[in-house]
């Protein structure tokens, strides 16, 4: 009989597969369109299978005689994924519903041919639920129970032979618990303020339905972030005044400061101005300063995104996103880790051998090794599952993009920078005083690079000041600024992430994720985060009616209770019955006041629909707007001028997609053409990259020459 050896994804499956045969040419087999591999290691057939994400997922428990929605809901059970994709409109969903419906049937199909099963998934919550789901509904609870768990945290060759050679006796059945309670208590938040909010909207006058949704770390997520749109719109703004200085030294400008950063009245500033203008400033004092600035500690899930928001812009969702393709390449460890300690038990040497092969970190890697000792620096936070985020020294096989190129770069970069030594830095102010006031000009030198020159994202600008002396005339060119104090800074996507760290609410793998939901739903928008109508009366109507699911306190506490359970000092049970007992009477309370909230959120909705549809001003008539419509006898939608019958121009619309309007943004080639301002729409296809579209693109040349050849080829195609 041979063993079944369950992978998370199909990457990881292909990887196992390869480093697990004898041969390292194990059998690609497909049955209905399902991968899957068969390899033979030390005399043992091994048959490796994939998931594709959650094959198993939650679904109510309907109540006899029950149709269409209701809540409360707290009765609920595992299904397989397809049993509830399959309802859904989503062609996408469909498919991916056939997809898993046919992966699950070869899972039981092989299962019943295997003695042995192991779980080789993500060794964390998520990869606990996923293999644990797999084995007892495809394979069965007695699998289930003499099952072996791989843990690893690279797909190396040497991590994944030793997980296989020395599994883990037994499933981890703390951390399984601890996973499907998140998944449940996740699901009943989920649903129920779904269903409640969704529902008291459809009681409101117009509003058929309108789906709004919310779930458990998302509410006290949007919360904060409503609370600080209304901190920024109430915040007044007072004019200040600055005194810009500067100089001339050997043909170069510097900037001076001068002692005051903000002045209050305007008559005070230019009173400094005329006190000082065409003067010259003495140099009054020289001052000194170095300051040492130790090597970073290695990267965690955290950290990794912060650095990689900061020197290159990317979302803590694609940061991930990134790291995980780099892991299932077994070019980087784990990314999903808070631990900022590498282990005794990690190879340094081993991993400095194999990256001086590659050209670039070549020179850096030398000069390690030539250093007495090789301890890296460590910081406070310990994972018990995976140590910090390390290149695992392989060279990669095929070509990065540019993404994977720098997160790749970033994470060697670091992890070269622990061994290196302290940075110094020399800081200079030099004090100039002119008639009774004081300024500042300041100079910073890297003195020893250190530690930056393996981490160069870290160095900071230079300014080099030519030798100055005591007593030194400097003429000083100054202008009078005019500025308006600032409302408080709005989150962005990494700031928002590292607020939710420092709340605790949520996981390291969780939170980024949240965010981008919030984004999903409409209820955020740009990157530097705004906050909509619709969002902002979800985040209002549940502080009025139910202030608890909004509560950080709340939510944290729960966050704990699950890591209890992992502890195996809690029961699963006992948490969603706690869940129930608080949330039953609140969603009760709801329910009283259903028509009213409807009204509330109603309001909202239709300022959204207005904003979604809203084009621009009509070109023709110059009184209507253009707004997106649909034909009540055609179903299909185009572009209208409101004041239609009087006004009768359109424009044909992708009938596929979402559209949404981009405000002051007008077609160049229409302009230029046609001497007419046409507005643009950004058009976002399931599966596909947004594009943008002018809505007169019927007279756009070179669009029309691409429809007559694709009509020409079409029309040869059905004559032949």
């Amino acid at each position: 009989m041979a063993t079944l050896i369950i992978a998370e994804k199909p990457t990881a499956m292909k990887k196992i597969s390869e480093i697990l045969d004898e041969q390292g040419k194990p059998k690609k087999m497909n049955v209905d369109g399902v991968t899957y591999y068969q390899a033979k290691r030390d005399g043992d057939d091994l048959v490796i299978v994939s998931a594709l994400g959650h094959l198993f997922t939650i679904e109510e428990i309907k109540q006899p005689g029950q149709k269409g929605w209701s809540y409360p809901i707290f009765d609920m059970k595992w299904v397989p994924a397809n049993e509830v994709l399959k309802r859904t409109k989503s062609k996408k969903q469909r498919k991916r519903a056939l997809d898993v419906e046919k992966i699950v049937n070869n899972i039981k199909d092989l299962s019943s041919q295997c003695e042995t099963h192991v779980n080789a998934c993500d060794y964390d919550l998520e990869g606990a639920t996923i293999g644990y789901n797999i084995l007892q509904f495809c394979c069965g609870p007695e699998a289930t129970k003499k099952a072996k768990r791989m843990k690893f945290s690279t797909l190396t060759k040497k991590d994944i032979l030793e997980s296989y050679k020395n599994p883990l006796k037994s499933l981890n059945f703390n951390l399984i618990d601890a996973g499907l309670c998140r998944h449940e208590v996740d699901y009943v938040y989920g649903i129920n303020l779904t269903h409640a909010l969704t529902l008291a909207a459809k009681t409101a006058e117009g509003i058929n339905y309108y789906l709004l949704s919310i779930g458990r770390v998302q509410g006290p997520t949007l919360a904060t972030v409503f609370e600080k749109e209304k901190q920024i719109n109430v915040f007044v703004p007072t004019p200040y005044w600055q005194v810009k200085a500067s100089t001339q030294l050997n043909e170069k400008e510097y900037d001076v400061d001068f002692s005051k950063a903000k002045i209050q009245y305007k008559k005070e500033a230019e009173q400094v101005i005329n006190d000082c203008k065409n003067g010259e400033g003495t140099v009054k004092d020289i001052k000194t300063k170095e300051s040492t600035n130790a090597p970073p500690i290695p990267f965690n899930l955290s950290s990794l995104q912060s650095e990689s928001y900061r020197y290159f812009g990317y979302a803590p969702t694609q940061t991930l996103n990134i790291a995980e393709r780099l892991y299932l390449g077994a070019y980087i460890s784990y990314p999903r880790t808070s631990s900022e300690i590498i282990p005794e038990t990690i190879d340094i040497k081993d991993i400095l051998t194999k990256l001086k092969s590659i050209k670039t970190y070549t020179k850096y890697v030398d000069e390690i090794f030539a250093k007495p000792d090789l301890t890296p620096t460590k910081g406070k936070k310990t994972d018990p599952a995976h140590p910090p985020i390390l290149p695992t020294g392989e060279v990669p096989a095929k070509k990065l993009s540019n993404l994977e190129k720098n997160i790749f770069n970033l994470v060697v970069r670091r992890f070269l920078a622990l061994f290196g030594d302290p940075a110094i830095v020399t800081s200079i102010r030099i004090l100039l005083e002119l008639e009774k006031y004081k300024f500042y000009l300041r100079g910073r030198r890297i003195k020893v690079l250190g530690w930056m020159e393996y981490y160069p994202f870290a160095k900071s600008k230079e300014i080099i000041l030519p030798e100055i002396r005591q007593g030194q005339k400097m003429k000083l060119s100054m202008d009078l600024v005019e500025k308006y104090s600032s409302p408080p800074s709005r989150y962005n996507q990494n700031s928002l992430r590292k607020f939710m760290e420092k709340e605790e609410i949520g996981t390291k793998a969780t939170r980024a994720s949240i965010i981008d939901k919030l984004y999903d739903r409409g209820y955020l928008f740009e990157k530097s985060i705004h906050i909509s109508d619709i969002g902002a009366a979800v985040s209002e109507t549940l502080a009025i009616h139910c202030p608890q699911v909004l509560s950080i306190e709340m939510t944290k506490q729960l966050e704990k209770e699950m890591e209890t359970i992992e502890k195996g000092q809690l029961t699963k049970n006992r948490v969603l019955d706690d869940v129930r007992n608080n949330l039953e009477p609140i969603l009760m309370d709801f329910k009283d006041d259903e028509q009213l909230i409807g009204n509330d959120l109603a309001v909202s909705i239709r300022k959204t629909w207005k904003r979604q549809s809203y084009i621009g001003k009509c070109d023709k008539c110059g009184d209507g707007d253009l707004i997106i419509i649909r034909s009540k006898a055609t179903k299909k939608r185009f572009i209208g001028c409101t004041s239609y019958p009087d006004c009768q121009n359109s424009f044909p619309i992708s009938q596929r997609g979402k559209i949404s309007p981009m405000p002051k943004k007008i077609c160049a080639y229409c302009r230029d053409k046609y001497n007419k301002e046409y507005p643009m729409v950004s058009i976002k296809i399931a599966g596909s990259r947004p594009f943008n579209s002018c809505v007169n693109w019927v007279n756009h040349e070179d669009i029309q020459k691409r429809y007559q050849k694709k009509k020409e080829k079409s029309k040869k195609a059905s004559n032949s």
